[in-house]
């Protein structure tokens, strides 16, 4: 049982060979934002993930490599897609035993693509011109927020400015998902389920240049994620 005051959110992280790996930004991001981030290590052990879905307030999908093609009905096309089965299996178990919880869910990155995925839709294999070199601080890719959706509630603007790392989108959209915001070339950011108390997923990395001067949507996503954790 959750004894600390602020919300505990588990987080899916990326690995490298046995080491569990995620940016500090995301940690930094939840505890801004009033909860507390706890790495989890992979496993599909059903009694495992079951402990995760009761002991967590909510759940975060961080960024990191592609998913393998084969879960969207598709052969990997590119060599550029990085696939790690482990990861893969671990997310959608973790997916499984959390869904039915309607515990709030924030996905980041390859969240969203795991989300989508996971609910029916398709990727992108690859893109090009979405996979900046500056720090994740420049925020050099304009969007435009759709009225009427979850993110343009949060945040009250139409457009906003956010950062770009990735070489795969959405390309169908899930059934039970809506589309937030789109980038200038038509590509899928933003994403949220209208039928679910907080499940929101964004393309970019809104955790890198959170509560930083000009931030005008990662302090209000995370924030609200957090809240609805409570």
């Amino acid at each position: 049982m959750n004894q600390t005051s602020r919300p505990l959110i588990g987080i899916a992280p990326s690995r490298k060979d046995i080491y569990m790996r995620l940016s500090k930004h995301y940690l930094d991001a939840v505890w801004r934002a009033g909860g507390l981030g706890v790495i989890l290590s992979y496993t599909e052990d059903k009694e495992k993930l079951a402990e995760y879905a009761a002991t967590f307030d909510g759940f975060l999908l961080s960024g990191g490599v592609d998913l393998d093609p084969v879960l969207y009905g598709e052969v990997k096309q590119f060599d550029s897609v990085e696939i790690d089965a482990e990861r893969d299996a671990f997310e959608l178990a973790l997916l499984d035993a959390i869904y039915p919880t309607e515990k709030p869910i924030l996905g980041i990155c390859r969240g969203i693509q795991t989300l989508n995925v996971y609910l029916g839709g398709t990727l992108h294999q690859h893109m090009e011109g979405h996979s900046q070199t500056e720090s994740g601080r420049i925020r050099g890719q304009h969007v435009t927020i759709l009225p009427g959706t979850m993110l343009s509630a949060l945040v009250g603007k139409t457009e906003t400015m956010v950062n770009t790392f990735h070489h795969q989108a959405i390309k169908d959209v899930a059934p039970s998902l809506v589309v937030n915001a789109v980038s200038d070339d038509g590509f899928v950011e933003v994403v949220h389920d209208p039928n679910r108390r907080f499940l929101l997923a964004t393309q970019f990395h809104p955790e890198i240049y959170h509560a930083e001067p000009d931030d005008d949507h990662s302090m209000a996503i995370f924030t609200a994620f957090v809240n609805a954790c409570r």
